[in-house]
């Protein structure tokens, strides 16, 4: 392995990275040393800043989409308004409709009324109510 022209295989360098070649001092002592030599290897063995460089991390991500916002152009003070200048735009059409909408006739109001005289059945209604409910079981006077 200390030949430049022979590299190591992925399989020896995930065992190297997962401390399986611990119990083999001198093997992993000539891997540490290929991959000090190699930068090819050692770009293999580094996976983890390749997966940084093509993937953000999160808080990479939530950086870049702070610094955007701020970037932003800041809301004009008169888009934040247009929804109070509608409101009182249909209130004041509401009230002009109401204003526009007929009155009511204040003549002679409808009220219901008959000549008839009421029968006198009707004006004791409420003590033949009374009757009905203080009847005893065995009155059959009503």
């Amino acid at each position: 392995m200390n030949k430049p022209e022979r590299h190591p295989d992925t399989e020896v360098l995930d065992r190297l990275r997962a401390g399986l070649l611990d119990d083999q001092p001198q093997r992993k002592a000539a891997l540490e040393q290929h991959l000090q030599q190699c930068a090819s290897c050692r770009r293999h063995q580094d996976w983890a800043a390749q997966l940084n460089e093509t993937v953000p991390l999160p808080d990479q991500q939530l950086d870049r989409l702070r610094r955007r916002a701020l970037a932003a152009p800041a809301v004009k003070r008169h888009h934040r308004l247009l929804p109070l200048a509608a409101a009182a735009a249909l209130a004041i059409a509401a009230v002009g409709l109401f204003h526009l909408l007929p009155a009511p006739e204040s003549g002679n109001p409808q009220v219901a009324t008959s000549n008839q005289s009421v029968p006198d059945l009707y004006e004791d209604l409420d003590f033949y109510l009374w009757l009905a409910d203080h009847k005893a079981p065995g009155d059959s006077s009503t």
